[in-house]
């Protein structure tokens, strides 16, 4: 049985539908063959590139782990560096608070010299000051007060205790120190020009150079009165040869300068406790010689240290010795005359002011010696040497 040509026709087509069908099928396989090998391509790819990927995360975790490494280290170096700095600070402010500790402990040690030297005896001017040929100081260029202020300016010696000696004998120890003063060398020149007390008593004190050495053309002159330096200073020394008035005429032929150690204590005392500047050696001394209260061959008696002062207001005591007493008497605020016996500070009869004392001894105002009235004497020194005490006040 046959087929009509149209069912033929129709199976042709079949078969190329198909055929087309089927080559459609292996060209899609194809495709599809060629889409898979895409995929694996691609999924191989992506595997790569997942590789890949892994990697440079790793070895961009490293470099950070490196950097974060280094920017630690460099910051732990960095806090390294600021606490050396802060210890060096520290160090550096100790060291700098020590030593302004220092300075500050050394200028008040300086000042509280400097108040004691004040309180003990004036100082010698220091500025603008040149030493002489006779062993003290000349001024140059000075105030005018401090030629005024003669113990301030004085030479300061080193002065033993006063010995009794013949006139002679004096002569030959002044040649002693005329190797160090050509002031004395010219005394020595003509020792005829002066009293032969004046020359004993130069011979135990040669910071009386300069007053021995005015005397042939002073003639008895007194200009008296207090330099400003003085009368700022609550305890000064007035000294009993001072120019101002140890040439006036004091005893049997002589003058305040050799015999006038009484006044000129008396005048210190009532000084530091009025402040009177009327109250100088030469009014107290002409008062002394007005009233007979100088003893010829012995010097002042020592009822003027008793009878003169209430002319001023100032009250007298006469306590027992000891240093407690002393002491005490100075703690009150008053003053003390003491007559000394042979010693440290006469080798017949002297007077001196005590007016304070610390740790170390009492503070004395020697009328004849600067350097004795710079030294601190303890009681068992000088207590021994005391004849006779008098205590001035205020009254």
């Amino acid at each position: 049985m046959g087929r009509s040509a149209s069912g033929a026709a129709r199976d042709e087509q079949y078969v190329r539908t198909d055929w087309g069908i089927g080559e459609a099928g292996t060209r899609s396989g194809q495709r599809g063959g060629q889409a898979k090998g895409q995929t694996v391509r691609t999924d191989w790819g992506i595997g790569e590139a997942g590789t890949h990927s892994g990697q440079r995360t790793d070895e961009r975790r490293m470099r950070e782990e490196r950097m974060n490494e280094r920017e630690l280290r460099e910051r732990r170096r960095r806090a390294r560096e600021r606490k050396r700095r802060r210890q060096r600070l520290f160090f550096l402010s100790q060291a700098l608070i020590l030593f302004l500790t220092i300075c500050l402990a050394v200028v008040v040690v300086s000042e509280v010299k400097s108040i004691k030297a004040d309180a003990t005896a004036p100082a010698l001017v220091q500025e603008d000051a040149q030493t002489n040929t006779s062993g003290g100081n000349q001024t140059a260029n000075a105030p005018e007060d401090y030629m005024t202020d003669y113990a301030s300016q004085c030479g300061v010696w080193e002065v033993a205790a006063p010995v009794n000696r013949e006139t002679w004998e004096a002569v030959e120890k002044l040649k002693e120190y005329a190797n160090e003063s050509g002031t004395i060398s010219a005394i020595l020149e003509d020792t005829s020009r002066y009293p032969d007390e004046m020359l004993e008593a130069l011979a135990n004190n040669p910071e009386m150079t300069d007053f021995v050495a005015g005397y042939p053309e002073a003639e008895g002159s007194v200009t008296g009165g207090l330099s400003e330096r003085e009368k700022s200073e609550a305890h000064p020394l007035f000294l009993q040869w001072d120019p101002r008035w140890g040439y006036a005429s004091y005893g049997d032929g002589s003058n305040i300068g050799l015999a006038g150690c009484g006044p000129t204590s008396l005048a210190m005392a009532i000084y530091y406790l009025t402040k009177d500047e009327t109250v100088t050696p030469d009014a107290i001394a002409k008062y002394s010689m007005e009233n007979g209260y100088y003893m010829p061959g012995t010097g002042t008696a020592w009822i003027l240290m008793e009878d003169a002062p209430a002319r001023y207001g100032v009250a007298v005591d006469k306590p027992g010795i000891s240093g407690d007493i002393m002491r005490a008497e100075l703690d009150a605020g008053h003053v003390l005359i003491c007559a000394m016996r042979a010693g440290d500070f006469t080798a017949s009869g002297h007077f001196i002011v005590i007016y304070g004392y610390d740790e170390t001894g009492f503070f004395v105002n020697d009328p004849n010696c600067v350097a004795r009235s710079r030294e601190s004497w303890s009681y068992e020194r000088i207590g021994s040497q005391i004849k006779q005490l008098w205590s001035l006040k205020t009254a």
